[in-house]
């Protein structure tokens, strides 16, 4: 699976919460918003931002692969 995938699998997420993941990741709960909506591209995401969500999605991949 690739980074945008992955992230994207993260964002859209009904086992963890974008306010969740801004939490423990830093970055702005507008700015994963943005994302998760389509208001902003995520190929177009700031590379500490991608780093940081990839990290995160491989961190959590158990949970938020449980119901596929």
């Amino acid at each position: 699976m690739n980074i945008k995938e992955n992230i994207q699998k993260l964002l859209e997420s009904k086992e963890i919460s974008n306010y969740k993941i801004s939490k423990d990741t830093g970055i702005a709960p507008m700015t994963l918003s943005d994302y998760a909506t389509g208001k902003s591209i995520i190929g177009n995401m700031k590379l500490d931002h991608a780093i940081k969500l990839n990290e995160y999605y491989l961190k959590n991949k158990d949970i938020l692969e449980k119901n596929i």
